[in-house]
């Protein structure tokens, strides 16, 4: 932007120069004042920390600490799972200890998939730090109970629903 001044009583055109910024520009030698202009006003950014103290610069955006899933206890029944094959499905239970029922579900779910390594005619394998093994089919007819596994004094079971 050109910004032209008059000169009173000049004796004639004034040198031209490059236009400067309103804060470096000198104040014109004589004549009418040239209107101020102000550059435009910039905002420092806000703080956007949580911990700050100040309620002017901390925000609402702080996450809550995510909830622990509730416990069950001995005796909660966590879901239903469908073990491999053409099998009955069981009922996944706490019997001993607590445990919350998404990990006992997803234990299971594990154990079951025939991609997890087991051993033996029990079916032995640890899962996630769970050592889990399964009844032969003719115990599981008499007792009902397809699977259990073990973690600490954590005891949790599949069990065949009638």
């Amino acid at each position: 932007m050109l910004l032209l001044a008059l000169t009173a009583c000049g004796g004639g055109p004034e040198p031209q120069t490059a236009p400067t910024s309103p804060a470096t520009s000198p104040p014109p030698a004589s004549g009418t004042p040239l209107p101020e202009t102000k550059a435009p006003e910039t905002k420092a950014p806000e703080t956007k920390d949580p911990e700050t103290k100040d309620p002017e610069t901390r925000t609402s955006e702080t996450k809550a600490p995510t909830p622990r899933p509730a416990l069950a206890r001995p005796g909660t029944v966590c879901g239903e799972i469908q073990p491999p094959g053409s099998g009955p499905m069981a009922a996944v239970a706490v019997a001993a200890g607590r445990i919350d029922c998404r990990t006992a579900l997803r234990t299971f779910r594990t154990y079951y998939r025939a991609d997890t390594p087991k051993q033996g005619s029990a079916g032995v394998a640890t899962v996630g730090g769970w050592l889990c093994a399964s009844n032969s089919a003719a115990q599981a007819n008499i007792s009902g109970r397809l699977s259990t596994c073990r973690k600490a004094a954590t005891k949790i079971v599949a069990d065949v629903i009638p």
